[in-house]
């Protein structure tokens, strides 16, 4: 017989209800991933959010790091999802919610020059006088090209 190992301590503090939906989301993954032989190999992500949904429950979606959180989505985008499987589905949007979160997250990050890079077009003229050398070290409203103070003219 087949024995479960017991739950973490988390696990144990979700009602039964989020306990059933974290089982059920593990159960429909593991069936997707034994459709096809080595895929929790291939797809090793899967393959730990499955493990982590059955030891943890939904618990270990706290867990997931937000680089490793794409990948999950990432992999489970290249798998064909039935449409009628209501915990794969639950499991995808709950995924792609915490994606959204985080995108969210950053978009109130202040600007900050010293992370950001401004990007300034300029003519195809401008540019090849850039790469000849010939161009001149200031723009236009005198900031320098070279950070050195602007000359005088």
């Amino acid at each position: 017989m087949n024995a479960s190992p017991p739950p973490s301590s988390r696990a144990a503090y979700e009602s039964p209800g989020e306990r059933l939906r974290s089982r059920l989301m593990a159960a429909s993954l593991g069936k997707l991933l034994d459709r096809v032989r080595g895929s929790r190999e291939v797809l090793p992500h899967l393959a730990a959010l499955e493990r982590g949904l059955l030891d943890d429950g939904m618990a270990a979606f706290n867990k997931v790091q937000p680089h490793w959180l794409r990948r999950i989505a990432s992999q489970l985008g290249s798998l064909p999802l039935p449409e009628d499987d209501a915990p794969l589905q639950d499991l995808l949007h709950r995924v792609m919610d915490m994606l959204e979160s985080e995108r969210s997250a950053l978009d109130n990050v202040p600007f900050d020059m010293e992370r950001t890079v401004v990007i300034e077009e300029m003519s195809h003229t401008d540019f090849m006088a850039v790469t000849r050398a010939d161009a001149p070290t200031e723009i236009d409203d005198g900031r320098s090209l070279d950070g050195l103070p602007p000359q005088p003219r």
